[in-house]
This record gives C-alpha cells, sequence and structure tokens, in this order.
C-alpha cells in the first residue's frame, strides 16, 4: 500500500496545481509532502514582520499538525516567466482542542517559482496576505 506522497508529485508543473497538493498534504497531515511543495529557504509570514524560514518555518508546520482542516480555492493567479502570483481564499474549519466550533477564514497570497525541474515550488507563503479574520463560531 503507498502512502499519499508517492501517489502525489513531488511538485506541480502548473502554479494552480500547487493549491490541491497543498490542500490534500495539509489535510493529510502528510508533513513530507507539504515540505516538498516549498523551497529550502522559502518564507512563511504569519503576520506582518513575522517571518519564518528554514528550521523555524519547518518546526511550525509540526506544530500545526492538529490544526483544522483546510478548504482552499485560487482567486487569482499571475504568470510572468518562473514567477507566480497566487491569491487564495481559504477556509479552516472543524473543533478546536477544547471541542468548540471554529472557523478560520482569509485570503493568503503566495510566491511560487519554477525550478530547473519545471515544478513549481512557493518561495513567499502570506496566509494573512489579504487580511484574515480570526476564529470564530460558526
Amino acid at each position: 500500500m503507498s502512502n499519499a506522497s508517492e501517489e502525489t508529485p513531488a511538485a506541480p508543473t502548473d502554479p494552480a496545481a500547487l493549491l490541491p497538493l497543498f490542500e490534500r498534504a495539509f489535510n493529510n497531515r502528510d508533513l513530507d509532502q507539504l515540505e516538498r511543495l516549498y523551497e529550502p529557504d522559502a518564507l512563511l509570514i504569519l503576520a506582518p514582520g513575522t517571518v519564518l524560514t528554514g528550521d523555524e518555518r519547518r518546526a511550525r508546520s509540526r506544530e500545526e499538525q492538529h490544526f483544522l482542516p483546510i478548504k482552499a480555492a485560487v482567486r487569482h493567479q499571475y504568470v510572468t516567466g518562473d514567477i507566480a502570483l497566487v491569491i487564495n481564499d481559504y477556509v479552516h474549519e472543524g473543533t478546536g482542542p477544547d471541542g468548540t466550533p471554529l472557523r478560520i477564514e482569509g485570503t493568503a497570497v503566495d510566491v511560487l517559482r519554477r525550478g530547473a525541474d519545471g515544478a513549481w515550488r512557493c518561495v513567499i507563503s502570506n496566509p494573512a496576505g489579504l487580511g484574515t479574520a480570526g476564529p470564530t463560531a460558526p
């Protein structure tokens, strides 16, 4: 039996295809697959002025294993050469650690780069890109 990482490509050859791969890896808690969707020195912007990269970014992914499932959809995509700007809307919805129903939604702004292998990977991930709403009870 193969795992999710073996069933999906390491990284997509179309920038729009990165989002469904991210959603699947995130919801399956497949941290190895998630990491393959990022360049090694990628930035994760948690809030203005709060930027993680390298080991800090990877550690944050491991900490979020308990996080709510995500659903995401591309709103806009702009590509020039080997750079893509992807704006996507997302919703995390489920039950928090204390049993409280939670819903977190927002619009993320991500910058992708096509590597020498033709695969697109995230270079800058800004989940709070266009302003995110905090957790709310549904």
